[in-house]
C-alpha cells in the first residue's frame, strides 16, 4: 500500500486500550461520516502531492516502518539495530525488509547517516527534512479529519509545524503504531489484507470517492471505474488492480456488476466505519498526550 493508504495508527490494527463500547460510540458519532469523507478525499489528493513517498512506500508495512523510524529518532535515536529489532517485534515486516527499507530511505533522500559513535558503536541515522515534511503533511490529513470529531485537538494541529511538536507527537503515535501492530483486531482482516497490497487502500478510496453522492459515507451504491485508469494513476499493473478488487469482492465489500461498474456493499461501510473509528481514537489519544507533554515541557522551561 502506498503512503496515502497508510495511517499513523496502523491501518486496521487497533490501538491498545479502547473498550468496544467506546469504539461503538465513535462509530455512531454523527460527525464521523464527514471526517471519513475528508480523510478519503484528501488521501487521494495527497498522492499527487508527495510522489517520492508514494513511489517508494507503496504498502502499509513500509509506510508504518517509516513512522517507526521517526518514532525511534524522537525517542533516543534511530539505528539499524533498533529499527530491525522493533520491526521484528511488531510482525508487520521482516528484519531483512527493514534493512532494505533503510537503504531505500537513504537512496531517496529521506534518511542520512548522522554520525558513527566512538568505539565502533552503532551508527545513528536521521530523517531528512524531506521525510519529516512528507510524513507531517500526511499526518495533517488525519488530524484535520479527527478535529471534526474532537475539536479539543485543534490547538495541536495549529502548532504542528513548530519544531518541537511533530517529534513529540511521533513519540506517542509511533509507540501506538507498534502496540497496534502487535494486537491486530480480528474484525480488520479485510483492511489488513487490502492495505498490504501496493496502493490497495488508495484503490478502495478511489471507489468510495467515485460512488460518493454527498449522502451517507462510506457510500453504498455503484461506482464506475476503469481498471486501466486506476493502474495508470497509481502506477501498478492492471492485474494488480484486479487482484485488489477481487480481494475486496471476496470479503464482501464490493461486487462487480458490469465491465467498469462495481457496487459498494453495506459491508464496506461497516468495515471502514470501524477502521476510521479506531484510527481517529488513536489519533485523538496521541494528540492529547502530545498536548500534555508539550505543556509540561513548557512549564518546566
Amino acid at each position: 500500500m502506498s503512503a496515502s493508504d497508510d495511517t499513523p495508527a496502523g491501518q486496521g490494527r487497533a490501538a491498545e486500550g479502547f473498550p468496544e463500547i467506546r469504539i461503538q460510540a465513535m462509530r455512531a458519532d454523527p460527525r464521523l461520516p464527514a471526517a471519513m469523507r475528508q480523510s478519503v478525499r484528501n488521501s487521494i489528493a495527497y498522492y499527487d502531492a508527495a510522489p517520492v513517498m508514494h513511489r517508494h512506500l507503496k504498502d502499509v508495512s513500509r509506510f508504518v516502518l517509516g513512522v517507526v523510524a521517526l518514532y525511534l529518532d524522537a525517542t533516543g535515536g534511530l539505528t539499524h539495530r533498533r529499527l530491525r529489532d522493533l520491526s521484528g517485534q511488531t510482525g508487520i515486516i521482516s528484519t531483512g525488509t527493514a534493512t532494505a527499507l533503510l537503504l531505500r530511505l537513504r537512496v531517496i533522500g529521506y534518511m542520512t547517516p548522522a554520525k558513527t559513535l566512538p568505539n565502533g558503536a552503532t551508527r545513528l541515522y536521521r530523517p531528512t527534512e524531506a521525510m519529516v515534511t512528507a510524513f507531517r503533511e500526511r499526518l495533517k490529513i488525519e488530524l484535520r479529519a479527527a478535529v471534526l470529531v474532537d475539536p479539543r485537538i485543534q490547538p495541536l494541529l495549529d502548532q504542528i509545524d513548530a519544531p518541537e511538536v511533530f517529534p513529540t507527537l511521533m513519540s506517542v503515535i509511533g509507540q501506538d503504531s507498534v502496540n497496534a501492530a502487535r494486537n491486530p483486531r480480528p474484525d480488520a482482516v479485510a483492511i489488513d489484507r487490502l492495505s498490504m497490497r501496493a496502493a490497495g487502500m488508495l484503490i478502495m478510496f478511489h471507489l468510495m470517492a467515485a460512488a460518493d453522492d454527498g449522502g451517507a459515507f462510506p457510500p453504498v451504491g455503484e461506482a464506475e471505474v476503469s481498471i486501466s485508469e486506476l493502474a495508470k494513476r497509481y502506477e501498478v499493473s492492471r492485474s494488480h488492480v484486479l487482484t485488489v478488487l477481487r480481494d475486496a469482492e471476496g470479503f464482501g465489500l464490493i461486487r462487480r456488476v458490469a465491465e467498469t461498474r462495481w457496487r459498494l456493499e453495506p459491508q464496506l461501510s461497516e468495515v471502514f466505519r470501524t477502521f476510521y473509528a479506531v484510527l481517529y481514537m488513536g489519533i485523538i489519544k496521541g494528540a492529547r498526550a502530545a498536548q500534555a507533554a508539550l505543556a509540561t515541557g513548557r512549564q518546566k522551561a
